[in-house]
């Protein structure tokens, strides 16, 4: 099982057993995540170094460089994140705006940001510049994108608000194991998430079931820091046994399997399935070959299996016959994989690479999993 660092917080989903009737789900679709109405997004180019004040990152490029003061201007960083609205409370939008190379600009202020090496696919779904209520009349930024962790990263979210003139960071947390969560800014001062069960059952080591937290974060009364202000438990509770994940992806190089991760995590029961991805790495021009395995004691639906690279969707080798094998298509005609199964996949692809599956998973022993043996 893959384990995520304990500061890694939330994502729920869904899980219910297949009972012996149990017909796969009608198949998702894959769906970016909400993004703000005006909101303009691109692909990341580059990482910029940590938050800091551009006028103080310009000082110190200037300081004892005479002759590069005179060399000319050059061209603006492409527009990464663009989005408009009222942050300081003065009548009138501010123009809103994250160039690569790091620079978030709020009207006439700035600040330098980092910004995580990630695949496009994750940054096209996940990033995002919004503005956020912070209660009263206060206003700040948000700035949400993907970690540079290679399996369906978690966001980082960060907050920035005007002070005297200025953009000051008040939050930065990373949140959630797995893909996008929802930090939601009731506008009372507060951002708040429900944990998800593989956070939960961290926290509680050894824990057969958890009730998973809604954790808190307030504005201080100078209004300059985001501070972890409260937890409770809610009504959602996590069978810790339950957080299984598979199955294992390896890629073959030259026959030889070299293991990359796992995917479908914690996707139990046909009610959950969903689709879920794993980079693949950089791979020269291609093929790639590689391996999906089932190794423990549960069983896979895999309904639609595929890659994606420049921009494109490849199917694996030996979908254009008809009929197609059944990991070929979203059709509710699932290939199963029983522990101890593998299946082993080709796609004409090359450079970076992102792998995606549709699925779901039963643990076993189960009434459902003896149903399909």
């Amino acid at each position: 099982m893959h384990h995520r660092s304990a500061i890694l917080l939330v994502v729920p989903l869904v899980a219910a057993a297949c009972g012996s009737t149990c017909q796969p789900a009608p198949a998702p679709v894959i769906a970016p995540s909400p993004t703000p109405a005006g909101t303009v997004v691109a692909a990341p180019v580059d990482v910029p170094s940590p938050d800091t004040p551009a006028a103080a990152t310009a000082a110190r490029a200037d300081a004892g460089q005479g002759a590069a003061a005179a060399a000319p201007e050059p061209e603006p960083a492409a527009v990464l994140l663009s989005t408009e609205g009222d942050v300081d409370g003065v009548p009138g939008d501010e123009q809103i705006t994250l160039r690569a190379g790091g620079l978030l600009t709020v009207g006439a202020a700035s600040i330098r940001v980092e910004i995580e090496p990630s695949p496009a696919v994750y940054w096209k779904q996940q990033a995002r510049l919004d503005i956020v209520d912070l209660g009263g009349k206060r206003r700040g930024v948000l700035f949400a994108a993907p970690t540079a962790d290679l399996e369906d990263p978690p966001d980082r979210f960060r907050v920035y608000v005007l002070h005297n003139g200025s953009l000051v960071p008040v939050l930065d947390e990373v949140i959630g194991a797995y893909g996008i969560t929802q930090l939601q800014f009731p506008g009372d001062g507060t951002a708040r998430y429900i944990e998800d069960g593989w956070t939960a059952c961290d926290r509680v080591a050894g824990a057969k079931k958890v009730a998973r937290e809604q954790v808190t974060f307030r504005l201080d009364a100078a209004g300059t820091r985001m501070i972890e202000s409260g937890r409770k438990p809610t009504r959602h509770v996590q069978a810790c046994d339950e957080l299984a994940a598979c199955p294992y992806v390896d890629v073959l190089d030259a026959g030889r399997p070299r293991r990359i991760g796992e995917i479908l995590r914690d996707v139990r029961g046909a009610r959950a399935a969903t689709v879920q991805s794993l980079e693949l790495g950089d791979h020269g021009a291609g093929p790639i070959a590689i391996r999906i395995s089932e190794e423990k004691a549960e069983v896979t639906f895999l309904d639609e299996v595929f890659v994606e690279a420049g921009g494109a969707r490849i199917h694996p080798r030996g979908c254009d016959v008809t009929p197609s094998p059944a990991h070929c298509a979203a059709d509710g005609r699932p290939h199963v994989l029983r522990q101890g199964d593998t299946l082993d996949l080709v796609f004409d692809a090359g450079g970076r690479v992102v792998l995606f599956a549709r699925g779901y998973y039963v643990p076993t022993p189960t009434a459902a999993t003896r149903e399909v043996r």
